[in-house]
């Protein structure tokens, strides 16, 4: 029930920032070119790149919230890691095309309506710091949180245009206009990799950060009744649900004990690392001795064996 009103008023919040946001671009490029002002027609476009971006988190969040059916057996979990990995790289194409626009305006200058640029910048401010108050309560979600960080980035650019419109109406000197879109350009790099590094790692099916594998394992070992673990495989369904499958090894006994130790098995698992989906292939000994402490497998040579 909590995650199902999470995703309820972060569908909220993302249809809110959907209009608001489309309604600030038009605002901006009108703004901009009225003002001769590269960096709110920077912000625009990175505005712009807001309005896919939220469509794809609130039909992620959407998703996400669908029952696994048979075709879908994990559901759709993953649909919001998807879409920030997508929303990442829709950033780093407004970068490139924003330090371009930037080194164009160098080479070109044009005067510049200060006054105009602080206006929008502050009203940008508000709607923005607004939208990220807003997104701040679901930053637990991936998806949610790459549109958290999107806004908090066009918060801090809006920031920074009201303070190069006081620069440029104190000093007159417009060169601060494409500096400033090369820092909003600098701010979008700097989140998207940080998204797309973490998505990659889910999509992968890497292991999941904050545990490693030889951790996992002797947590099991742990679990009375175990004498052996081995074939560990842990991956992310999305950032804060996580899958395992692996072999343990336990004394031959009644298929009623074997389910207690697996039991066991999954409640340590799920308290310590939060590994709600578990799939244990147990195989039987009659040695009481056979004990092993987990020991991950070596990685094949390269070398040229002699």
């Amino acid at each position: 029930m909590h995650e199902s009103a999470h995703s309820h008023v972060a569908k909220n919040w993302l249809k809110v920032a959907l209009v608001i946001t489309t309604a600030l671009v038009a605002t901006e490029f009108v703004a901009g070119s009225v003002a001769h002002s590269l960096s709110l027609i920077s912000d625009g476009w990175h505005n712009l790149s807001d309005i896919p971006s939220l469509v794809f988190a609130w039909l992620a969040v959407y998703f996400e919230g669908r029952p696994a059916g048979p075709g879908k057996t994990f559901g759709y979990q993953r649909a919001g890691v998807l879409a920030a990995f997508v929303n990442a790289l829709i950033l780093i194409g407004v970068a490139v095309f924003i330090c371009y626009e930037g080194y164009e305006r160098i080479l070109h200058p044009k005067p510049i309506a200060s006054s105009v640029m602080l206006a929008v910048g502050i009203i940008a401010l508000i709607i923005n710091g607004t939208i990220t108050r807003g997104l701040s309560h679901g930053r637990e979600d991936l998806n949610v949180r790459a549109i958290f960080l999107h806004n908090l980035g066009d918060a801090l650019s809006n920031l920074a245009i009201i303070i190069g419109a006081w620069i440029i109406h104190a000093t007159g000197e417009g060169l601060i206009d494409p500096l400033l879109a090369f820092l909003i350009a600098g701010m979008i790099v700097w989140s998207a990799f940080g998204i797309i590094a973490e998505s990659m790692n889910i999509l992968l099916e890497s292991f999941p950060k904050g545990m490693t594998i030889e951790q996992v394992a002797n947590a099991m070992l742990e679990v009375e009744g175990v004498r052996d673990v081995h074939d560990v495989h842990v991956w992310s369904l999305n950032p804060h649900s996580h899958a395992l499958a692996c072999h343990v090894r336990i004394l031959d006994m009644p298929t009623s004990e074997s389910e207690r130790i697996g039991e066991r098995i999954r409640q340590a698992l799920s308290s310590r690392f939060g590994i709600e989906h578990c799939t244990i292939q147990f195989e039987h000994t009659h040695a009481p001795g056979d004990f092993h402490a987990y020991m991950p497998e070596p990685a094949p040579s390269r070398g040229r064996e002699k």
